[in-house]
Order: C-alpha cells, then structure tokens, then sequence
C-alpha cells in the first residue's frame, strides 16, 4: 500500500499528466478536514462503499476513529438507500459502543458489512470504485490526504482492499471468538495451534480425544477465517486473542 501512495503521489505533483485534478494532494490536513472530506464522498454514493480505518485504539485521537459516531450514523443512511458497505477496521473498533450498537442492528442481508483485520493498514474510503480518499504517510512528504480518480491506482486500490478484506475476520466471527478465547480450553487450542503442535500431541495435552480437539479447531479455523491451523493461530495473535509471548511459551 505504501509503495502505490507513494508512487500516486508522484504522479499527482507530475502536473503534465495528470490534467483536471485526478490526484489532489492536500499537505498536513487536519482532523477535521479529512473528516469533512470523507463524510461529504461518502455522501456521494450511489452503489459501494469501502471503507479502510487506520489500526488505531478509539483513544488514539485518529480522526477516523474519533468520527465513528458520525461515520457510521451517514453509513447506515445510505446502506438503507441500496448501497453497500464494506467496514475494515482493527480490534479497537469494536470497543465503540456505538459500532457494536450498529453491528446489532444489521443483519447479513442488510448490505453493511463490517470485519476485523488484525493487519496495519492505511486509512481509505472508496466510493463506487471511481473515486477515493486516502489519509496516510507518504514517505518523505509525511502525513497526507489525497484524493484519486486515476483508473489504474483506484483498481489497485481496490484489488488491494478486497485482498485485505478476504483475510479479515467478520465482525460477529470475531465477538464470538472473543468471548471464547478468555475461556482457558480456547486459549490452549489456540497456542496450540500457534505452535504447531500435531493434533494428537495437542489433544493428549489437553485430555482431550482427537476427534473432539478437531472439532474445536475447525469451528476455531471457520471463525477466524483460517486456511490453515497455523494460520489460525497467527490470526488468534493478530487480532488480540493471543498474546504473543504466551503463544511463544
């Protein structure tokens, strides 16, 4: 992601190419003026919304995160005109009361998604895939805002996104996943799992049969979004299941 903002950037000061304002680069914005931009692009949609929120714990003070309120009030009301919303956003998230508020009240027919990704990633809103916002380092030029409409950057983007979204974990998945992992068997299966331990080495440490250590991974893999028991595991120590040290140990 990093290396496409910084060649996006470039191509925005290479004023020769890129007539009209296709890339528009807005040094050091503030909160707000991001905020702003934001809500008013998302406003403008009319079939998709793909929203990216930087990895941040609400009491960071990230405008993206400072803004969820509001943020998710003009989602919600453009959801109900048909459009669809795709939320990616880190642990922290969850610990807005007023997005796990939200999250009850859309059901997975209601075209507003939200999954957790426990993967760093810049801020950016994507609006029916013809415009975005991105609010994030640009190598030397530091923190800034900018806004595309280059075709080519705007697919990366979204092949970018989509990647990022078929490894998060859907946000009921991850409440779900919580609450279990503070249960100690969870939390065994899942070091377990974290090391690599065999699943009849795993099981026997556990006193528990194979058959039933299996059943517990595989509901543990479905949730997660896992391909693989390892995978499974390193996911548990991404979004904050695990704790990495304990999962060493």
């Amino acid at each position: 992601m990093r290396v496409l903002v910084e060649e996006a950037v470039s191509k925005a000061r290479d004023t020769s190419s890129l007539a009209g304002g296709a890339l528009a680069v807005l040094p050091d914005p503030s909160d707000e003026r991001i905020r702003t931009s934001a809500e008013r692009l998302i406003s403008t949609a009319r079939r998709s919304v793909s929203l990216a929120l930087p990895y941040r714990a609400p009491t960071s003070g990230c405008a993206g995160v400072q803004s969820l309120t509001t943020l998710m009030d003009r989602l919600r009301q453009i959801n109900a005109a048909g459009v669809t919303v795709r939320i990616l956003g880190g642990p922290g998230i969850l610990d807005d009361p007023h997005v796990r508020r939200h999250l009850d009240q859309c059901g997975p027919d209601t075209g507003l998604h939200l999954r957790i990704s426990g993967q760093r990633h810049q801020g950016v809103v994507i609006v029916d895939e013809s415009i975005a916002l991105l609010n994030a380092e640009f190598g030397r030029a530091g923190r800034q805002s900018l806004t595309v409409r280059v075709p080519a950057v705007l697919r990366a983007l979204d092949t970018l996104y989509t990647g990022a979204w078929s490894k998060a974990t859907p946000a009921a998945y991850y409440r779900r996943i919580f609450v279990r992992s503070r249960n100690e068997m969870t939390r065994r299966v899942l070091e377990s799992l974290f090391s690599g331990s065999t699943d009849e080495a795993a099981a026997q440490a556990l006193g528990l049969s194979v058959r039933t250590y299996r059943r517990h991974v595989a509901g543990l893999m479905q949730e997660l979004g896992a391909g693989s028991r390892f995978q499974a595991g390193a996911r548990a120590v991404e979004l904050g299941l695990l704790e990495p040290q304990l999962a060493a140990g």
